[in-house]
């Protein structure tokens, strides 16, 4: 199938469920600003718009682990689960011509709906910010939160460029698509072997929890695609954590792809 017409199919598939995205966005929008207000207590919550979206412990905040487990993961699951229903039905594969073609619409929604989803929540928890603490950038200032942290003022200097605000939305922006793309491709992997998706939810956000406690050396997922301290000082950080979740989406990418080609769907 040509890449554009598996985008066109992909996106058409996500839009046509009209009901479910009327209630994916009042439920972000009440999610987020819930996180935005818990954020906001926090200890360094009173100096700006960033520390509510990009909290330094990468716990809270409205674009952090916490935002993962409450929004992304029962959101993703419940779309993707739609459209696999909508796709695997043997009419609809038919329609398509090819499990190929089957793979790639739905290969196609996945990566749209980890993009849409990537806006609206920076979109929302940018709104939520400015109408809670205003649009300026407060890292930069020397009583900002950052350089309280730092307490050093060469320090600070040394890591003002990494705190621009092109920088620091470029930074969720890369990681939360990378975070949504891993969790649509895993939930895609899973409805293989689970048709529940309440399954689903609960062993992702086992798996999220998981990621909260830093029970493992390593991270999950949720852990790589959040944002904390350490990240804004060593900004290379954060292009090895995006490269860790675009290696695993690849390689279950792959995956998938290998299962789609011996999938029955007429049984």
């Amino acid at each position: 199938m040509k890449p554009f017409k598996a985008v066109h199919l992909g996106i058409r598939g996500l839009l046509s469920f009209h009901r479910t995205w009327l209630l994916i966005v009042l439920y972000c929008i009440g999610i987020q600003t819930g996180l935005s207000f818990i954020a906001r207590e926090g200890q360094w919550s009173n100096n700006g718009i960033y520390d509510l979206m990009a909290n330094f412990s990468g716990i809270n905040g409205s674009t952090n682990q916490n935002m993962f487990i409450a929004i992304a993961i029962p959101v993703i699951v419940t779309l993707i689960s739609q459209l696999t229903d909508k796709h695997e039905k043997a009419l609809y594969v038919l329609k398509l011509g090819s499990r190929s073609r089957t793979w790639s619409s739905l290969a196609a929604s996945a990566i749209c709906l980890s993009l849409i989803l990537t806006l609206m929540i920076l979109g929302f928890s940018y709104l939520v910010g400015i109408l809670l603490r205003g649009p300026e950038n407060t890292w930069l200032h020397s009583t900002g939160s950052i350089s309280k942290v730092l307490n050093n003022k060469e320090a600070f200097q040394s890591i003002t460029p990494h705190i621009t605000t092109f920088n620091i939305l470029s930074a969720l922006f890369v990681t939360k698509f990378f975070g949504f793309l891993l969790i649509s491709f895993l939930t895609l992997f899973l409805k293989f072997f689970l048709k529940s998706s309440a399954i689903i939810i609960i062993l992702l956000v086992t798996l999220a929890g998981i990621d909260l406690c830093n029970v493992l050396p390593f991270p999950i997922f949720t852990r790589a695609a959040s944002l904390a301290l350490h990240n804004w000082i060593n900004p290379m950080s954060i292009v090895f954590q995006s490269l860790y979740l675009l290696a695993v989406s690849f390689v279950l990418l792959v995956i998938i792809r290998q299962l789609y080609k011996r999938k029955d769907f007429l049984s």
